[in-house]
């Protein structure tokens, strides 16, 4: 049934004479009682509601009939009650909170009720003298399912056909028919043909609660939740409740920041929420806030579960990859309450930085599209924008970028001042040795142009070097490759330093040193520094096995020859 055939049926029950008994029911959460106290207020504000008195009860708590019997004469008020206060607005209260501010007031400043002195036992006065004024009016029972163990829903449901049939009332029942116990809800379903007349399910679907929760959508951050509220399929109001919230109180922190950062905090933030307040129909807390970023690099070869694919779907549907660092301290702030200033802040900095080279990085690939998108006769147009955009945008420009970029100026002809280009680039960079050395088995760092690499080389050496040998060739091994210049470094070492150094080893780290120093003799196109090496380390392997009979066996386990002293 939809909400407007709802609300259309509900506006039909305020207005007609007929004496008649209603359920509204539906799932926790989807609005039930919010929508029912707004119709409400529209009529009695509308002068269309008949009969017009009106009797709100919350069966919390109630332990007895004349617990429930001395709660609706406390609560019931005219239609005037509803003209004393200001108009309520949709959201900032309800009719609920508006008559229990009414009944308060009503056993604060009263001292006598029709005349008779109020004794020691109100309660039974209010009890058998009260309810007895119970009548010609519209009473509303709320929270049966979480009513006291002690008040039978058999003797409920007869006070309601009481109340229709001899009190001349008109009767709301507004029940979460999910959350009643096995024979309750047995018990229930027979007693609801005798005595309701009006069966009506309350199932807003995402766009409809959305519309309820949010109407206002006159900020980003107010369109951001209801768009994602609808993505991940929430028709909970209060959970949308939640995550207005929340977003409020992260945008207050967030205030003055890029819009991307608030966006995605929002984008978290209502995933997160979702996940925390509804875990039944949502992803598991626990999968959603790992951080893996590569956990699909190469595939998932496990096999899911229905669920587990269905979760796999909404997420990518959703648009969400993994938790980074910020996405992490907005998740503990919805869990515990407390969002840290601080912390957050600190984590939205580093998404600023981040952003920061994302935007450089576009940047100098838009001027790649002047080279890349036509056949214009543009060489000059081009090549000034791209020397600008190098010094513009060094931060998020690789090495491999920069020796394209500067092979390409020179094929071009405007190979002029590239070499404060270049200069340029490498004064703007804070980076550490390893940077300006390179890694070979890396893209972004191989550079072919030979001024870019002689620019790096120089900035390299101004770098102590405090490698140590032992270290270079046990990362060799672990590694399976080596980076820029290492190679070099283990060459500049003598057969004698081999020598020595192994004869000092002792347990993994000699076999981490024997399979670095042998490493290269295996490879078939190795060049001449990789047989240098090679040579000098079998001559240190062939000197130690000469030594004695033991390290001939010792060195020939390692398949190596040992030659006659």
């Amino acid at each position: 049934m939809g909400i407007e055939q709802v609300k259309s049926e509900l506006r039909r029950f305020l207005k007609t004479a007929d004496r008649l008994a209603l359920c509204l029911s539906g799932k926790w959460g989807v609005g039930k009682t919010y929508t029912w106290d707004a119709l409400l207020t529209e009529a009695f504000n509308d002068n269309t509601v008949s009969p017009p008195r009106y009797a709100y009860v919350s069966l919390f708590g109630l332990e007895s009939l004349s617990d429930v019997r001395r709660s609706l004469f406390e609560n019931t008020v005219e239609a005037a009650a509803f003209k004393s206060l200001e108009p309520l607005e949709a959201t900032v209260s309800s009719v609920s909170d508006r008559l229990s501010h009414l009944a308060s007031k009503w056993r604060a400043g009263a001292g006598l009720i029709r005349g008779i002195p109020i004794i020691a036992d109100y309660s039974g006065l209010a009890e058998k003298a009260g309810f007895l004024d119970v009548r010609d009016q519209i009473v509303c029972f709320d929270d049966l399912e979480r009513m006291s163990d002690t008040l039978a829903l058999k003797d409920v449901l007869g006070l309601i056909s009481f109340l229709k049939e001899k009190k001349r009332c008109k009767v709301v029942l507004l029940l979460n028919s999910e959350a009643l116990k096995d024979h309750d809800a047995e018990a229930f379903q027979v007693q609801l043909e005798k005595i309701i007349d009006i069966n009506l399910v309350f199932e807003p679907s995402p766009e409809e609660a959305a519309l309820i929760a949010i109407p206002d959508r006159s900020t980003p951050r107010l369109q951001w939740v209801a768009d994602h509220a609808i993505t991940l399929g929430i028709s909970n109001i209060r959970t949308i409740f939640k995550l207005l919230r929340i977003t409020g109180r992260l945008e207050e922190i967030l205030g003055g920041y890029d819009e991307r950062i608030l966006k995605q905090a929002v984008h978290s933030a209502c995933l997160y929420g979702f996940a925390l307040y509804q875990p039944k129909d949502a992803p598991p807390i626990e999968t959603i806030t790992e951080e893996r970023p590569y956990a699909n690099l190469f595939g998932d070869t496990t096999e899911k579960t229905p669920e587990q694919i269905q979760w796999s779907e909404l997420l990518k549907k959703y648009g969400y990859r993994n938790a980074d660092e910020f996405d992490l301290v907005v998740f503990s702030g919805i869990r515990s309450g407390f969002y840290d200033s601080i912390k957050i802040k600190r984590a939205a900095d580093a998404l600023v930085r981040n952003y920061a080279l994302q935007d450089q990085d576009q940047a100098f690939s838009k001027v790649w599209d002047i080279y890349h998108n036509s056949f214009e006769d543009n060489a000059d147009e081009f090549a000034a924008q791209l020397k600008k955009s190098i010094q513009d945008n060094a931060a998020a420009i690789s090495p491999a970028n920069l020796s394209a970029s500067i092979a390409t100026l020179k094929k071009i002809g405007h190979g002029d001042d590239l070499e404060e280009v270049i200069a340029r680039y490498v004064d703007s960079r804070d980076e550490d040795k390893e940077f300006w050395v390179g890694d070979s088995m890396a893209p972004r760092f191989h550079v072919e142009d030979p001024d870019v690499a002689a620019a790096f080389a120089a900035k390299a050496s101004q770098f102590g070097d405090d490698r140590k040998l032992p270290h270079v060739l046990a990362d060799i091994v672990r590694n399976r490759g080596w980076n820029g210049g290492t190679l070099e470094f283990i060459d500049k070492h003598s057969a004698e330093d081999f020598y020595a150094m192994l004869k000092a080893a002792r347990g993994d780290e000699l076999r981490q040193i024997v399979y670095g120093l042998t490493y290269f003799r295996n490879i078939a196109n190795a060049d001449e520094t990789m047989q240098s090496i090679t040579a000098k380390a079998l001559s240190a392997m062939q000197r130690i096995g000469q030594e004695s009979s033991i390290n001939r066996c010792r060195v020939e386990k390692f398949g190596i020859s040992v030659q006659e002293a």
